[in-house]
């Protein structure tokens, strides 16, 4: 039962959480581009096209921003407390 919490560090759990969030953002922020980018509107000569949002599309990339910036920290954190465990020990 001990060596399963040696193995187990919070560093390490810190760092899965932030390439979670990373690939999380990068995925939804990508989805959303894709599902909400393409707007309908109407060109000179009446007819319906489709053209990509400017607005929809910087939201999906401030998500993906997002995503990558909290994914950071986290991994900043695990950096630190990694640090922090090896010292202890």
């Amino acid at each position: 039962m001990s060596e399963v919490k040696k193995s187990l560090k919070e560093s390490k759990t810190t760092s899965v959480v932030a390439w979670v969030v990373i690939l999380f953002g990068i995925v939804l922020g990508l989805a959303f581009i894709l599902s909400y980018g393409q707007v309908e509107t109407r060109n000179d000569n009446l007819d319906i096209i489709q053209v990509w949002s400017k607005e929809m599309v910087t939201v999906g990339l401030f998500i993906i921003f997002n995503g990558l910036l909290f994914g950071y920290l986290f991994l900043k954190i695990s950096s630190i407390l990694n640090h922090l465990e090896n010292n202890k020990n």
